[in-house]
């Protein structure tokens, strides 16, 4: 598949997603996530894991990273948000912190670059720490009190207990990656990069309401948080660590992410602000999207 093609499938599918979802046939993005989470993505991160090949940086160091970096996103949201209510405050700094680290960001630097083993050590950081301290966190500054079951949720998680696998099994399967049985299982597994960008047109909160971005001070905040804050402290990391090629490029694509589609239903589910967070979701990814597109036209990634 030609690079043209593959990045002009990026807003096709997209915009399947959101035909699917307005010609109301049935296909809910819940039915598309529990098949990309369950099926496809572990099978991708499995795969991934097996011929993962790191020049300049090791796993170590791109997690340290990506550590590094969700930290400083916490404390600038958590310090521009001291005088919101808790409710609120609890809000901006999930929203800010926590991206779309797999659905949105995985196609794209797999159309510009076709690896995505840079963007996989930096998702598993955001993925463990998202489903136990950023629930922990959702909890507390949504109904006072932390959830108990989100550690049992984190190591469950399906794509991250594959890439663990994969990882465990290199030893024993280096010479499965040569054969035509990997290449049909890798196909397979890349597939959920196609079907995450039907699931992000088919969730996305697409409403007159959720252009108003401005019109909300908290998504105002998350908003600005993720799409120029988030970028600034990436470049920080960058100029500090000097991460080069691929690595570097993928840093800055992530930290141009929006909040993730599972913020939402975090969200709805520990009495966040859930019209906040719809609003920092539909415009920043169309924004996150654009800025994307053009560092890369502009040769910049």
């Amino acid at each position: 598949m030609s690079d043209i093609i593959k990045i002009a499938l990026i807003p096709a599918l997209m915009f399947l997603g959101i035909a699917l979802r307005q010609a109301k046939v049935g296909l809910r993005a819940r039915h598309l996530e529990l098949l990309i989470l369950y099926f496809t993505a572990p099978i991708l991160l499995f795969t991934e894991a097996l011929k993962i090949e790191l020049d300049s940086f090791s796993l170590g160091g791109i997690a340290g990273i990506s550590l590094a970096y969700l930290t400083l996103c916490f404390a600038v949201s958590y310090g521009l948000s001291r005088q919101f209510t808790s409710k609120a405050r609890g809000t901006i700094v999930f929203n800010s912190t926590f991206f779309n680290s797999m659905f949105l960001p995985f196609p794209l630097i797999y159309a510009f670059y076709g690896d995505l083993s840079i963007a996989l050590l930096f998702s598993i950081p955001v993925i463990i720490v998202h489903n136990t301290i950023g629930i922990f966190l959702a909890s507390y500054w949504g109904h006072g009190k932390v959830g108990r079951k989100a550690l049992i949720r984190a190591v469950t998680f399906p794509p991250l207990i594959g890439f663990f696998v994969g990882v465990l099994a290199r030893p024993m399967l280096a010479g499965f990656v040569s054969s035509s049985a990997f290449g049909m299982l890798s196909s397979l597994g890349l597939s959920a990069l196609y079907l995450s960008l039907i699931f992000v047109g088919l969730a996305i909160p697409l409403s007159k309401d959720s252009l108003l971005v401005f019109r909300n001070r908290v998504a105002g905040i998350i908003t600005l948080n993720r799409l120029l804050i988030s970028p600034i402290i990436a470049l920080i990391l960058i100029a500090v660590l000097n991460p080069v090629g691929i690595a570097k490029n993928t840093i800055i694509i992530m930290s141009l992410m929006p909040p993730g589609f599972t913020n939402l239903i975090i969200a709805s589910r520990f009495g966040l602000d859930v019209k906040a967070t719809s609003q920092s979701i539909f415009l920043p990814t169309l924004l996150s999207l654009v800025a994307v597109f053009a560092l890369r036209f502009f040769a910049l990634i």
